[in-house]
């Protein structure tokens, strides 16, 4: 997307902002335009990085969140053994969007990730609403990571004999609500100053880190395999098929590193190839691990009695192995302190963009001498640093899922309105993909609420159908980058998954979140919608009739 284009002229009346069709605008991304605006306004980002940097930090913000700090939490409360059914689940509705994404990607190389692919494709409001969301998964993730990085640096000392005061790793106020934690704090800020360094330098730091990582990983799987009984696996779905699902819905925040990748997009040397490569590698290699370690940790431990916070030490310290858990501990820690960095990493890049479309004010676009949006590193680690000291792991993983989720069902609707809407019929394809979101959603919820089978097959009809039609529709923009798959297939099966995952995730989480969009919805109404780029750049080019139509009626990308 743009950016910041030319003052209105101030003699001139200003375009009504509180308009419907303000609400449905899309922006006409071009390319060289974009790079050119960027850089005249002084604004630009570095485009430094290869894609061993991006498997680096789509990796290392991915495998840290699954491994060290989900595993426990879901194994424990959730799904039991059955955690590895949960992450194969997560895994397949992951790809299915990360094909999405990919195309995507390839695409529209610009910083922003599902808000800029929203923006482009169904209109500034859809774009604002997944935009401000994902702040539930960058910043609120690396709170969850650093909460989980300060239990581990407990298992660490202790396995010195040095016992670390709870007012510094989770000194509990309210039971079941508020516990605070000094350690979270301290990480995020250590954090946000590297990544004020810059993204190369920063990134190189990242690669080591990750590699170190992944050494610790291969360590605790084959040094693991030979303490493992396999009676802790006879009851394999202590909590049903149910709860191996449900726990999907909640590790699901442990594949957020390969969309996390697309928020640097605009600091790819060479984004059509390394992006798509990227996301797919960080989500294959996760998957592998996450499974792995899965089976390793609830193999070696009963499901039932492992820690929420460091459940990989206690396994080795169970078995007597103190030397081990110590250097899982260590790696632990290194491991999170990598995870943090990713999870923050984006959220500035997001906030970075959505201020060079005037949605918010033009302080986020500010870069420092390294070419680093440096208020949105400073607001998000502020933010992330108070929301970790006072929230505990499970309230903050809930709620990262969820605004995964739904960005991850916008981008696969996306993807469809992109391929198959014709100029001859702009409303047709939204509102069939439309259609087959609601349809999911009623199918997903009677499967969850267990209606009976006559009513499960009655529900299924819609979705059918729907899909059905959707593959009549012939494609009319057909990309010459990455192309997703199986059109209209994947992309279908990514929004039922999806929907499904969001049905079963606890109603709080659900009502956090719906609070949260109030909240975005009052700032983008106060301020966003009247100070969009789009709101003077569409009215200046009203004099060009053929090049309003392009924006307005025809394909939303100029590529």
């Amino acid at each position: 997307m743009a950016a910041q284009g030319q003052m209105w002229n101030q003699s001139t009346p200003a375009p009504p902002a509180y308009t419907f069709s303000a609400l449905w605008r899309r922006y006409p991304y071009d390319p060289a335009k974009e790079a050119a605006q960027k850089a005249e306004e002084g604004v630009a980002l570095n485009k430094s990085l290869k894609v061993w940097d991006l498997m680096a930090y789509g990796i290392g913000s991915t495998v840290g969140a699954g491994i060290f700090v989900v595993t426990g939490v879901v194994a424990q409360g959730t799904a039991g053994p059955a955690i590895i059914v949960s992450f194969l689940l997560a895994a397949f509705a992951s790809l299915m969007s990360a094909f999405c994404y990919a195309e995507f990607a390839a695409r529209i190389p610009v910083s922003g990730s599902a808000y800029t692919f929203s923006y482009a494709t169904v209109g500034e409001f859809i774009g604002w609403v997944i935009g401000w969301n994902l702040t539930l998964e960058y910043a609120v993730s690396a709170s969850a990571v650093a909460r989980g990085w300060s239990g581990y640096v407990v298992s660490f000392f202790s396995t010195f004999k040095v016992t670390v005061p709870n007012y510094l790793a989770a000194y509990e106020v309210a039971d079941d609500f508020f516990s605070l934690s000094v350690l979270s704090v301290l990480i995020i800020v250590a954090m946000t100053g590297v990544m004020l360094i810059g993204a190369k330098e920063s990134s190189t730091m990242n690669l080591i880190i990750t590699i170190l990582n992944m050494t610790i990983i291969v360590f605790v799987i084959i040094t693991g395999a030979f303490y493992i009984d396999t009676s802790n696996w006879s009851d394999f779905f202590p909590f049903g098929i149910k709860g191996a699902i449900s726990g999907a819905g909640t590790v699901f925040f442990s594949f957020i590193g390969f969309d996390s990748v697309t928020t640097l997009s605009g600091e790819v040397a060479n984004p059509s190839r390394d992006l798509p490569v990227g996301i797919v590698a960080t989500l294959g290699v996760a998957t592998v691990l996450y499974v792995a370690v899965s089976l390793i940790v609830t193999g070696m431990v009963n499901y039932s009695v492992l820690d929420k916070t460091a459940p990989l030490s206690q396994s080795f310290e169970t078995h007597g192995l103190h030397w081990a858990a110590g250097i899982i501990a260590a790696g632990s820690v290194t491991t999170l302190t990598s995870t943090t960095y990713g999870s923050l990493m984006g959220q500035p890049r997001i906030f970075y963009q959505m201020a060079c479309d005037g949605l918010l004010p033009p302080f986020f676009k500010t870069l420092n001498k390294k070419q680093v949006p440096v208020y949105g590193t400073l607001i998000t680690g502020c933010a992330a640093s108070i929301i970790a000291f006072f929230f505990d792991i499970v309230r903050l993983t809930e709620m990262i899922s969820i605004g995964t989720l739904m960005a991850f069902t916008i981008v696969c609707c996306s993807i469809m309105v992109l391929r198959y809407q014709s100029p001859e019929e702009p409303a047709k394809v939204p509102f069939l993909v439309t259609l087959f979101v609601f349809d999911s959603l009623l199918f997903a919820s009677s499967y969850r609420f267990d209606f009976q089978y006559w009513a499960l097959g009655v529900c299924a009809v819609p979705v059918v159908a729907t899909f059905a039609y959707i593959c009549t529709l012939r494609a009319v923009n057909v990309p010459t980058t990455f192309r997703c798959p199986l059109m209209p297939l994947v992309p279908c099966i990514g929004v039922l998954v999806n929907v499904y995952l969001i049905v079963t995730l606890s109603i709080d989480s659900i009502y956090r979140v719906i609070v949260w969009t109030v909240i975005g919805l009052i700032i983008y109404f106060g301020y966003g919608i009247r100070h969009s780029v789009l709101r003077f750049q569409l009215a200046q080019e009203q004099q060009q009739p053929s090049y309003a139509k392009a924006i307005n009626d025809s394909d939303p990308l100029v590529i």
